[in-house]
């Protein structure tokens, strides 16, 4: 199959690599664009493209079906000034790397894609940042966020749906809705009528049977609300939770779990079996919690805090075993520098929860000077996909989840420039 890249600007989006957050299975990484400015309103602009860089219709580049097992998938996102902003999905074969599966969406000229005076409406914002240029004296990297588990919950169950926040310039409002493959928004929030409050509902994310959206909202009271939208029927409103807000400004949603909850925290990433969550606790740092409800994540009393400044969670390989990165505010040395770990919780010393070490295996890369980024880890746990920095240039690689195996880089063109550093990926299934 020919390149159909060749229409993307590539822009280097990652931080140093030590701002790492990658995801519970399956894991996410960061995501790269085209440049573009944002407007007042948050909408997206950007110098004009050549008409040959369209990007080609999904039917033109692969299938729409996107296997249920030995698929690794990818997303991202482009905000051109003459078109509408498109949303990708990738689907390629583990070994080979050939591109099996592809849907694009169009998006609505109000959907929130962009950069809104500082403020996350929708999980969208960190898919497509790195289209909109740095603050001043800002990092490197626009979309430090789009490490985790929410991007791939942007999308329903077989990628045919979108879940998307709008926003009404006039009214202040915005509202929960999706775009399918055909490129018709649903609305579920609708106008209401008579004297009612402004709606304020965002960071929609899909349930993992794409039967509802379930987003956050602050009601006139202060206090926030976790609530969700039925697909079907009048999209009548059922709340999940209401509480007081965080003390620590807005925290994001994640959804997981069996019954399914919906918790706000940084960087939250649930165990594969839905019982624990790691994650930022209001006030309390990266804690591993145990989840029972839905609402704002809070430390349990149990031991899990984990205060070592060098490890960042990045995911979990089993029920039991965090992976672990070098944390941003973390100054680690070898054999952690640049490295990327396991950690035992059931090792950590529950006396003494601020060496996170206790419970730490051996490393699982060869000593390197290279900076890596974990990105999926396989379904059966035995197979991790990372991105590594040298320099300027940026690469996929895989490995076995063997302490010293040696990396083995993504070749073919086309899954080497999504996987290495175009792309988020979403999941290893």
């Amino acid at each position: 199959m020919a390149d159909t890249r060749t229409w993307r600007t590539v822009r280097r989006r990652l931080a140093p690599p030590v701002a790492v957050a990658a995801l519970v299975l399956p894991l996410v990484a960061g995501c790269g664009g085209s440049s573009s400015q944002p407007d007042p309103d948050g909408h997206a602009t950007a110098p004009a493209q050549d008409a040959a860089q369209k990007p080609p219709s999904a039917a033109a580049v692969g299938d729409a079906t996107f296997r249920d097992r030995d698929l690794v998938i990818s997303a991202g996102c482009t905000v051109p000034a003459s078109r509408p902003a498109k949303v990708w999905v990738e689907g390629f074969e583990p070994g080979s790397w050939k591109k099996v599966a592809s849907v694009e969406f169009t998006v609505p000229a109000t959907a929130v894609v962009g950069p809104r005076s500082g403020t996350r409406l929708s999980a969208l914002q960190d898919l497509c940042a790195g289209n909109f240029p740095r603050p001043p004296g800002g990092s490197d990297n626009a979309s430090d966020n789009a490490f985790g588990p929410r991007i791939r919950q942007l999308f329903d169950r077989d990628f045919s749906r979108l879940a998307l926040v709008t926003t009404d310039d006039r009214t202040g409002a915005s509202h929960v809705g999706y775009v399918d493959l055909k490129g018709t928004f649903t609305d579920l929030t609708g106008t209401a009528a008579g004297f009612t409050s402004t709606p304020k509902e965002k960071d929609a994310l899909f349930a993992p049977d794409g039967g509802s959206v379930w987003f956050t909202y602050r009601d006139p009271n202060g206090q926030d609300h976790v609530a969700s939208r039925e697909l079907a029927a009048d999209h009548k409103l059922t709340e999940q939770w209401s509480g007081a807000p965080a003390a620590f400004g807005d925290l994001a949603l994640t959804l997981g779990g069996n019954p399914l909850r919906g918790v706000t925290g940084g960087s939250v990433r649930f165990s594969p079996d839905g019982k624990r969550a790691v994650g930022y606790v209001d006030g309390e740092g990266q804690n591993v919690v145990t989840v029972t409800a839905s609402g704002l994540l809070k430390a349990d009393g149990h031991a899990g805090a984990i205060k070592d400044v060098d490890c960042r969670p990045s995911g979990w390989i089993d029920n039991h075993t965090l992976l672990c990165a070098p944390a941003a505010n973390g100054s680690p040395k070898p054999p952690y520098q640049n490295n990327l770990w396991t950690l035992d919780l059931d090792r950590m010393n529950p006396n003494d929860n601020s060496n996170a070490k206790d419970g730490a295996g051996p490393v699982l890369l060869p000593a390197t000077d290279r900076k890596n980024i974990p990105q999926a880890v396989s379904a059966d746990g035995k197979k991790l996909l990372f991105r590594s920095f040298q320099g300027d240039q940026e690469n996929a690689f895989v490995t076995d989840l063997v302490p010293g195996a040696q990396p083995q880089q993504v070749t073919p063109q086309e899954a080497a420039t999504a996987l290495g550093d175009v792309d988020v990926v979403l999941e290893w299934r």
